[in-house]
């Protein structure tokens, strides 16, 4: 019997409607091509707008009837199998590109037609017809339960567990919980906490723990091995000879993971006390306290896109370059210019650039050579930060974007971007309201909340009228008519604005700004008591 649990932290998050989605989970290798690896039926929200493309050589377009591209899907970070952990003097790392890709398309029923799936090292673009591929088969109806799409407007980050037996739920929570708290202590997650929607789905194993195959393993002795359990995601040690390579079934977990559809984000938590983990298209790890770094690390890599800033050598990794293309990651660069810096706002001009890995620099942001896989000719902003050394603090570029992706990135499936504004929230619910000349009209919305101020500003017919900062979600303005307003449409907007301390002051006007609109009626006064006479 199959248990769901749904941790909700933001108990504020907005119901939404949900349509028949097919969510579809492929395999392909350059052996076998593409296959589908399960069909299944599930609702999720519509989408709101067309799907963001972005510029990569490593993708899959899922194409309509008519041809338009439907869900677009960045195969840079699924390619790519990360085994990164504590190093002596920075990450230890042993990453490799997977010979399988797995990926989930999920989309309005019935209407993907087409794949298409193009990867730098292949010569052509793999065309692929969904509709022949899917023909005949009955999509399996799943994720009908309360974790159905019901919060929107969130980060959904999806804990999934292996290795917990049945009677093992509040001991899935409690390593759930650890995670949740460890994150929160990390800035820009302490701050941005709210916008993340930490939801669990807990799905029991026959056996606990991993396996542990055999010792040693990468010169590495293992006193459980050799150990074969049966978990539901074949959760494994010892993967590609790398000891703290833990694993799980990719197939499987974005399977299951249908259960609770909308997720963006899935962290695997393992049910073993040995120190492992992994990254790459969701992360990894197990019971052991410090593997709870692996997955703050994967984050920054699976979200925000931030490269790695060490220097171990990665042979065959895409170059990039902010002087001939393609564009680097935001937290390295190869330009040594200060002026042509692209986070030079946060460097001092008493510190040099390229800036010396001395003691002297060790708590400034500068230009450190040692970057991206290379001891030279790639510059990170500052001498530790979590992309480096785990456990570190994420330092302040990497902090910065954070906060540009969080308003950047569209969510689960419906493609709408993350708004300070909650959806629905607004009160008079719509756009139309009306009030009598010598009444008040109060409006509000709810705002989506980080720890810090947000700016508000209420204008009414064109003029602004209030404009203050606050960290109360409820926000809330009392429009009082004037004798010049009565039977006209009067305009009130309420606009919001995050100038995060987290993002430089040169670069909090590039952040959005969110509004709502009410078109208020204005009505002469009507005394009640007296308009059909007191015989009435």
């Amino acid at each position: 019997m199959k248990a769901l649990f749904l941790g909700l932290m933001m108990a504020c998050g907005f119901t939404v409607h949900a349509d028949p989605f097919d969510y579809m989970v492929f395999q392909w290798t350059a052996s076998d091509g593409l296959s589908l690896y399960s069909l299944q039926e599930v609702n999720l929200p519509a989408p709101k707008s067309k799907p963001q493309t972005v510029k990569s050589s490593d993708y899959v377009a899922v194409e309509n009837h008519f041809g338009e591209v439907i869900q677009f899907i960045d195969l840079k970070r699924l390619k790519v199998q990360r085994s990164e952990h504590h190093g002596f003097n920075h990450i230890a790392d042993s990453s490799f590109e997977q010979d399988q890709l797995t990926f989930v398309v999920r989309t309005p029923k019935g209407q993907a037609q087409q794949l298409r799936l193009n990867l730098r090292d292949q010569p052509i673009e793999h065309l692929y017809a969904i509709n022949e591929m899917t023909s005949g088969i009955v999509a399996k109806k799943t994720g009908s339960k309360k974790s159905q799409g019901s919060i929107d407007n969130r980060i959904n980050l999806l804990f999934m567990g292996d290795g917990y037996l049945i009677n093992q739920t509040n001991t899935f929570d409690q390593h759930a919980d650890a995670v949740m708290s460890y994150m929160h202590s990390f800035e820009p997650y302490a701050s941005y906490g709210h916008f993340i929607s930490f939801d669990r789905l807990f799905l029991e194993s026959a056996q606990q723990g991993a396996d542990h195959p055999t010792s040693p393993c990468g010169g590495v002795t293992d006193p459980q091995a050799p150990l074969f359990v049966n978990t539901r995601f074949d959760a494994t040690y010892c993967t590609s000879g790398i000891h703290r390579l833990l694993t799980v079934n990719s197939s499987k977990i974005y399977t299951d993971a249908a259960l609770s559809p909308n997720w963006d984000e899935i962290v695997v938590l393992v049910n073993d006390g040995t120190y492992g983990g992994s990254g790459g298209g969701f992360s990894t790890i197990s019971a052991h306290a410090l593997a709870t770094d692996v997955f703050i690390h994967e984050f920054g890599h699976s979200f925000t896109d931030l490269a790695d800033e060490y220097d171990s050598a990665y042979p065959g990794f895409p170059t990039c370059s902010d002087i001939n293309g393609p564009d680097c990651e935001a937290n390295v660069t190869d330009v040594t210019s200060r002026n042509n810096l692209k986070w030079n706002y946060f460097v001092s001009q008493s510190t040099p650039v390229p800036t010396p890995d001395t003691q002297q620099y060790s708590q400034v942001t500068g230009l450190f050579e040692g970057a991206r896989y290379f001891a030279a000719g790639m510059y990170r902003p500052v001498s530790a930060c979590n992309m480096r050394y785990l456990g570190s603090p994420f330092c302040p570029v990497c902090q910065q974007a954070f906060v540009q992706k969080v308003f950047q990135v569209p969510y689960g499936s419906g493609n709408a971007l993350l708004n300070l504004i909650e959806p629905g929230s607004a009160v008079p619910v719509n756009n139309q309201a009306s009030v009598m000349m010598g009444d008040v009209l109060n409006l509000s919305v709810d705002s989506l909340q980080p720890t810090h101020d947000l700016s508000f500003t209420w204008e009414v017919a064109g003029g602004v009228v209030s404009s203050y900062d606050s960290n109360l979600v409820t926000q809330d303005f009392d429009f009082v008519p004037t004798q010049n307003q009565v039977n006209t449409t009067v305009t009130v907007k309420v606009t919001v604005k995050d100038l995060s301390p987290l993002v430089h002051s040169s670069i909090q006007p590039q952040l959005p700004v969110f509004e709502h609109t009410w078109q208020v009626d204005v009505m002469p006064f009507t005394d009640l008591i007296f308009k059909h006479g007191f015989d009435n």
